[in-house]
């Protein structure tokens, strides 16, 4: 009788499991190891080869990775213009070259606005997303 109840326990304990299995987004942006350029890092490489297919312009790469100088009064970080430079895409990373070299002692920071798991349908629906979570990731880098 025991053995039933601990099997029925052990069901009821696996049917609370959600079924549905979620990615976790493990993008990181990173400086590359000369410090010349800025990197992201942990994308699908499906995703990355389809982009590196599409001849995208300048543009839609700097919509996706924009790299800024951190001005003064961090309040204005928002208004800033994006620094110019050329977009690459290797095997494992999108990679970020400034035409003119990062300045020493300057500080800069770069969103990328890849996929996001933070607001799944399934995290809406129960109540656990955040609508007002930033739709993209930041780092700020000094050299």
């Amino acid at each position: 009788m025991r053995q039933r109840w601990f099997v029925f326990f052990i069901v009821i304990c696996a049917g609370c499991q959600s079924a549905s299995v979620t990615e976790e987004d493990h993008s990181r942006i990173g400086i590359s190891k000369d410090s010349q350029s800025v990197v992201v890092r942990g994308l699908d490489y499906s995703v990355l080869q389809e982009l590196k297919k599409d001849s995208l312009p300048p543009e839609a790469f700097q919509r996706l990775l924009p790299v800024y100088r951190m001005p003064a009064d961090t309040d204005m970080k928002d208004y800033q213009n994006e620094q110019p430079g050329i977009y690459q895409i290797t095997d494992s990373l999108i990679c970020f070259k400034p035409d003119t070299a990062f300045k020493k002692h300057q500080t800069y920071f770069a969103r990328f606005y890849g996929h996001s798991t933070e607001n799944t349908p399934a995290k809406l629906a129960q109540g656990k997303g955040n609508l007002k979570a930033p739709k993209f990731t930041e780092a700020v880098f000094k050299f």
